[in-house]
């Protein structure tokens, strides 16, 4: 009776069991693993991309689209970038409504932006009470089709021109005649690109040189966390981005991290020197600056009665070891 009841669970256990994989190979079948997004080219601020999300689901299953707060049906997306943005992640999501199971796929979007606001003439350099011009440039034509609607702005607010500014060539260039310490501050113009608004590049109009420099030890040991920090006179984020560009070599040693202006370092190699070099740039603007540190890595001295206290600890774990050994 006992054998019986036992051959009646085991067959419901396994009854249930090949329902739940029944189930789980339908959903397999009706939605693939893998969601793949694909397009063509490059994606450029002003010009219309399409997007195709691809899966093995079927049938009638529903593609949406998230990215920037926005959702859109279908499984072909066109989108024209406004040039807001450098980068934006764009996800499709496949449901199969039968089964109710869903999958999806995120790419990170680099967008490229024709559109940038530059100094002319090329290279020169803000200087309060002279004059400057800033030119809104198309890298693709050279030339803007549409400048009459062209719109500058500064800090996010249009320019409000004042006595010593003025619009040239049709509003592609904002002309200052004396530059004035209440003219800083972030620009970019707004123009049409194949009947779509796109805002351009920055440029930062400073006037105040970077001050960069980098604080920390000047003389490091092996086995020891030594932190590192880009001192910048920029907002950073904001105004200015940091990087540490290795020109003397890699450090060794056996930790290392780094995080936007921050360096950690554990070195390993006693009687060697490291050079550290902090950039501070905006791309944009064409501005940088940087700073170089030389940190030397110094051996631990040890003592004579250290010395012994070593001996003395080596002779206890090398006896640890053995009875070890001997044990198991």
């Amino acid at each position: 009776m006992e054998s019986n009841m036992n051959s009646i669970t085991m067959m419901s256990y396994w009854k249930n069991l090949c329902c739940v994989l029944l189930v789980v190979l339908m959903g397999v079948s009706g939605l693939g693993a893998k969601v793949r997004i694909s397009w063509s080219g490059e994606v450029t601020a002003g010009t219309s991309t399409t997007f195709t999300c691809s899966s093995s689901c079927f049938p009638n299953c529903i593609y949406t689209w998230s990215f920037k707060g926005r959702t859109v049906n279908g499984s072909k997306l066109a989108w024209t970038p406004d040039g807001l943005d450098s980068t934006v992640e764009l996800q499709c999501t496949v449901l199969n409504p039968e089964t109710g199971l869903s999958s999806s796929a995120t790419s990170i979007l680099e967008i490229k932006n024709p559109v940038s606001v530059k100094v002319s003439p090329p290279n020169s350099v803000p200087s309060l009470n002279h004059p400057l011009n800033l030119v809104c440039h198309d890298a693709t034509s050279g030339d803007l089709h549409h400048p009459s609607d062209l719109v500058w702005y500064k800090d996010g607010q249009k320019v409000s021109l004042r006595e010593n500014m003025r619009l040239l060539q049709n509003n592609l260039t904002l002309h200052f005649d004396s530059l004035l310490p209440s003219d800083a501050g972030f620009y970019l113009c707004e123009t049409s690109l194949q009947q779509t608004r796109v805002s351009s590049l920055g440029y930062l109009l400073n006037f105040d040189p970077w001050n960069v420099s980098i604080s920390g030890p000047d003389i490091v040991f092996p086995g020891r966390l030594s932190q590192f920090t880009c001192l910048m006179s920029c907002t950073l984020n904001v105004e200015c981005t940091v990087r540490w560009p290795f020109k003397g070599g890699f450090p060794i040693g056996t930790f290392l991290s780094i995080h936007a202006n921050e360096l950690k370092w554990t070195p390993s190699i006693p009687g060697t020197f490291q050079n550290f070099t902090c950039v501070v740039e905006n791309v944009a603007a064409g501005l940088f600056a940087e700073a170089t540190k030389t940190v030397e890595v110094k051996g631990i001295p040890v003592s004579g009665s250290e010395v012994v206290q070593l001996h003395r600890l080596f002779a206890v774990i090398l006896s640890l070891g053995l009875l070890v050994l001997l044990v198991f």
